[in-house]
């Protein structure tokens, strides 16, 4: 598990659209996602997601590019969302 890799989740999931509308499909909560994350070699835990998104939300210079990394937050949220979970409480 690695920053750099939920760096490059969310790089990829803001460029891929047939990654994201397979994020879509993820079915189980944070199990699910963490499955989903195995399968393609990024695992992360939720403190490195939370450092990377950090970091990257700090590299922000416009408005359009945060509002995009809190999409892909929102995404994430709702992924987990399938057992009624909080992200930060993983």
């Amino acid at each position: 598990m690695s920053i750099g890799n939920a760096i490059e989740f969310i790089k990829t999931v803001e460029l891929d659209d047939s990654f994201r509308k397979a994020l879509y499909k993820v079915k189980g909560g944070w199990d699910g996602l963490n499955l989903f994350l195995k399968q393609r070699d990024l695992s992360y835990s939720p403190l490195e997601f939370e450092d990377a998104f950090n970091h990257l939300h700090t590299q922000c210079q416009f408005e359009e590019q945060a509002d995009r990394l809190h999409n892909v937050l929102n995404l994430i949220k709702l992924v987990i969302s399938d057992k009624n979970q909080s992200y930060e409480k993983h």
